[in-house]
């Protein structure tokens, strides 16, 4: 306060008027006085205007930053939003495709079992098939060693024999 009071005292001293209350002042020193006070309070307050100036600017300037900060937050938030509700509607679907899966597997089972019953009467077939495959080859191996025993009767073709002739 005391810097700033002899700053005031020096502007009235500049502006070269007295300060007695007694002394009338005419309108041009009325004037010079109004002068020389705003040059001292203006040069009080240039430093201080200055300071605030580069305060506002940052404050300008860090508000134009949290404001992108911002808009690219909110932006995200977007994406996300977005991002949630595709998972929500195919979480949404889980039910549903677990019950196809569950009918899935359960045909898969009746399938596999179908399979398992089909190949077993396919391998019990085919051993019946071997087993007469077996008794027709040893019933045409037996024919053939009676036929090879038989002799051939007299004026018979060479090949044909009798039934019943040795």
């Amino acid at each position: 306060h005391a810097a700033r009071a002899k700053q005031a005292a020096d502007a009235t001293e500049l502006a070269g008027l007295n300060t007695d209350p007694t002394v009338t002042l005419t309108e041009q020193e009325r004037a010079q006085f109004v002068h020389g006070m705003s040059a001292g309070v203006k040069s009080i307050l240039a430093p201080l205007e200055a300071k605030v100036t580069q305060r506002v600017d940052a404050v300008i300037d860090s508000q134009g930053h949290l404001e992108a900060v911002v808009d690219a937050a909110l932006e995200r938030r977007k994406r996300a939003e977005g991002v949630l509700r595709e998972v929500q509607g195919i979480m949404a679907q889980v039910p549903a495709y677990r019950q196809k899966l569950i009918l899935v597997k359960k045909e898969m089972m009746a399938i596999n079992k179908r399979t398992s019953r089909l190949s077993q009467k396919a391998n019990q077939l085919r051993g019946m098939r071997d087993r007469m495959r077996e008794q027709e080859r040893r019933e045409s191996e037996r024919l053939e060693a009676r036929v090879v025993t038989m002799t051939p009767a007299s004026g018979s073709q060479p090949g044909t024999a009798s039934i019943g002739q040795e």
